[in-house]
């Protein structure tokens, strides 16, 4: 989304353009998945986050229908206790425990673990405690405490409503495309980017043939799992800086699962339309309104259970998934109920490694550092490059793309 809101901004502008995509389809770490269900299946990016999301000019102008997505359930699982709700009240109450806490302290920016670690939280209280990091796909003691707790207060102040697009969210990458017919090359990976100032040659493989591409900038929109990965190399290398702020961003782990059933056994008499267990990185739920396209369960599975079915492969990981199910509902035969189940395993997906951006302890100053254009060649755009609380989401990419867009034109001397 980055790489083709600046490419039309840039072709608005006059320049020529090339938009170079190292997969056979556009839209990235959105993807839907057609086919099994008439109303797709989400594998990747799931909905439109807010009222305020400057994709709304683009779901507008191109005549996409979305519709509200209730909230989260708060019905937590535990093999212990079986199905519980937590009350708003003590919900608030743990909330209030961490807010106190961190405004109380005076420390560096540690873990989100390490500062956890002398507050004791019950263990009943860890799917609410969990979230500020895992929400950002990252375990308690991978990501930043500022980031867990500042950065998720943005998120909370901004976020009042979550869209889902019917259809499928990738449509909206798609019609994004045609506006821009012609200037994308589909399966073109680039292996090197050679740069001086005011001069880049970029060489991609294309249908088995190396192609080079020379111009006088080049927008970087790659996930920071590849740039973190040595490949493309860069000719000279990427300054200090530059590597600085990879080092201090991550991808975050996400697998998602999707079942079609044959009926909707898990919402039963009480409606339940989801439920968290393992200590909040597990969650399943209803995607689509109540009594409305098939019996689709989705699973959301982050940082150490996402890496679990990762490691298994997806055969096992669809049976370790399944078995957790089970578990919540032992009478139901959750086996033989499936129609259709499917794993999409984003930690290995060889084009992003990785779910989306975390920031590491200590480094809350590094998405900007990764924005930074270098010497008016190379210019960077990305969710991992947008502040909170728009990184990790679709409209944060659009957003930086846009932005580097705008810097590209501006350094070339024309007019917006």
């Amino acid at each position: 989304m980055s790489g083709m809101a600046a490419a039309r901004d840039l072709a608005r502008a006059g320049l020529d353009v090339a938009v170079l995509e190292a997969r056979d389809r556009v839209g990235g770490r959105m993807e839907t998945r057609y086919g099994e269900a008439p109303h797709g299946l989400e594998v990747g990016a799931q909905m439109v986050h807010g009222s305020r999301a400057p994709t709304w000019a683009l779901i507008k102008e191109f005549g996409i229908e979305t519709r509200p997505l209730p909230g989260w359930s708060r019905a937590r699982y535990t093999q212990k206790e079986g199905f519980r709700t937590p009350s708003p009240e003590h919900e608030a109450e743990v909330h209030r425990r961490l807010d106190e806490a961190y405004h109380a302290y005076r420390g560096a920016d540690v873990s989100y673990q390490t500062f956890l670690k002398p507050m004791s939280f019950s263990e009943e209280d860890l799917p609410t405690v969990n979230e500020n990091a895992l929400s950002w796909s990252a375990e308690p003691d991978e990501v930043s405490l500022q980031a867990a707790m500042e950065d998720q207060a943005a998120w909370d102040a901004y976020l009042d409503q979550n869209y889902q697009v019917v259809g499928g969210y990738s449509s909206l990458a798609a019609k994004l495309a045609e506006t821009i017919a012609g200037r994308i090359r589909l399966s073109s990976p680039v292996t090197m980017v050679e740069w001086r100032p005011g001069k880049v040659r970029v060489i991609c493989s294309r249908q088995g043939h190396e192609e080079r591409l020379q111009a006088r900038r080049a927008l970087v929109t790659l996930p920071v799992g590849i740039l973190k990965s040595g490949r493309p190399v860069f000719d000279p290398v990427l300054p200090a800086q530059k590597r600085g702020a990879l080092d201090g961003l991550e991808m975050g782990r996400v697998v998602v699962l999707h079942f079609l059933f044959d009926d909707w056994f898990w919402r039963g008499p009480t409606g339940l339309r989801g439920w968290v267990s393992h200590q909040g990185r597990v969650s399943f739920y209803d995607p689509h309104p109540s009594g409305k396209g098939m019996p689709a369960l989705e699973g959301w599975i982050t940082g150490r259970a996402a890496q679990e079915l990762s490691d298994l492969g997806e055969k096992d990981g669809i049976g370790r998934a399944l078995g957790w199910i089970g578990a919540a509902f032992p009478t139901s035969g959750v086996a033989r109920r499936v129609q259709f189940s499917a794993m999409r395993d984003w930690i290995r997906d060889p084009w992003s490694r990785g779910s989306y951006s975390y920031t590491k302890p200590g480094a809350g100053a590094q998405r900007a550092a990764l924005a930074t254009p270098i010497q008016n060649t190379l210019y960077f755009a990305g969710e991992a490059t947008q502040p909170a609380p728009h990184y990790q989401t679709v409209h944060g990419a659009y957003m930086s793309g846009r932005r580097a867009a705008a810097e590209i034109i501006s350094s070339l001397g024309l007019a917006i």
